[in-house]
């Protein structure tokens, strides 16, 4: 299987993969280690080697079932590059079991073995050793589902058996809030930590921004107006916004930004696979239970107890569904403890 790495003195991403001839090759990539985009790229080609390494090496994926035209049609079909990435690691395993089970061309597909692909892949074990989730399989079947309402149109098959899979999800699980003694803890912690760890964490604490877009550009910080704009945020720039600028972060946006000589244009860039970072983060403090979307829990239930409006907390954090707002908040006991009385009943004995 073909992989990505990188080399202590070198910036730019290296692939290691199998070439026609069955040579095991590595070749340096044009895509930097430091920067997001280039990463994203640089996963990207990795999944388009490897699912022309499973196509060579079973021959079911042949040149008339899904080799030609799958990789183009999920690059149209998404419209941010790290969708695009999605999908197509999505489809790096569903062309690995169709080569395992010898499904040549969409025409081999039913309803029945595709539901065979969850337990496959649930099953399958990483060279971790680590296995994917029920979540992840289900993601990738519906992906497939996509892929086959294609094949229908380009006229590959006569139908799609999996246009309708009606597949539950098991529940997330619940994400927990920080209380105060964690948040000093995590502080202390992080003294010694990378600059980009101490950075992000600032900025999500105060404004329940996603680890993405803690990566904010020079010319989003408006020191002059006290405005943060987060010009990328999740939904791509069609959902960009504004926020005021938090009081705790205008020293550290100062301190970034303040100086006009500085050549520094963002707040931070991210290494490779930052959220395994965080992850790793909070292992190595014993706070496993953590994850830094905590922050964006932690501040969309403090806006609430602070009695910000439902409205504006949406503003604030970029929420544009009710729903999915009250999927964060948590209700503590000590939240409705003012309203333990509030029902009345006759006092017992009192009736004559």
């Amino acid at each position: 299987m073909a992989s990505i790495y990188h080399k202590k003195k070198s910036p730019f991403w290296f692939i290691q993969f199998t070439d026609e001839n069955g040579t095991r090759r590595n070749k340096s990539t044009p895509y930097r280690t430091d920067n997001p985009g280039d990463t994203v790229k640089a996963r990207a080609l990795r999944a388009s080697m490897e699912t022309k390494e499973l196509t060579r090496s079973g021959g079911a994926l042949d040149e008339g079932g899904w080799e030609n035209w799958v990789e183009k049609f999920l690059e149209r079909h998404c419209e941010s590059t790290l969708t695009f990435e999605r999908y197509k690691d999505a489809w790096k395993w569903l062309a690995f079991w169709l080569q395992a089970m010898r499904y040549a061309s969409p025409r081999a597909i039913t309803y029945r073995n595709a539901l065979e692909y969850i337990d496959w892949r649930v099953n399958h074990k990483k060279k971790s050793g680590k296995k994917a989730g029920r979540n992840t399989a289900i993601f990738e079947l519906k992906t497939f589902a996509m892929i086959m309402g294609e094949a229908v149109r380009l006229g590959h098959t006569n139908a799609n058996p999996l246009a309708s899979l009606r597949l539950r999800r098991d529940p997330p699980a619940k994400k927990p809030e920080l209380t105060d003694l964690e948040i000093t803890d995590i502080q202390k912690e992080l003294k010694d930590e990378p600059e980009w760890l101490q950075i992000s964490f600032d900025i999500a604490l105060h404004t329940g921004c996603r680890l993405r877009e803690t990566r904010i550009a020079r010319d989003c910080v408006d020191l002059v107006e006290n405005k943060i704009t987060f010009a990328a945020p999740k939904g791509g720039e069609d959902r960009a916004f504004s926020i005021p600028m938090p009081t705790a972060l205008r020293p550290l946006f100062e301190r970034l930004f303040g100086d006009k000589k500085s050549k520094r244009e963002l707040t931070l860039e991210f290494p490779f696979q930052p959220s395994r970072r965080w992850q790793q983060f909070f292992i190595r403090i014993k706070k496993p239970h953590l994850t830094f979307h905590c922050l964006r829990v932690t501040y969309v239930n403090r806006l609430r107890r602070a009695g910000v409006p439902r409205e504006a907390a949406m503003r604030l954090v970029n929420h544009s569904s009710e729903l999915i707002h009250q999927i964060y908040q948590r209700e503590r006991v000590d939240d409705v403890a003012q309203w333990r009385d509030a029902v009345k009943f006759p006092a017992a004995g009192s009736a004559s």
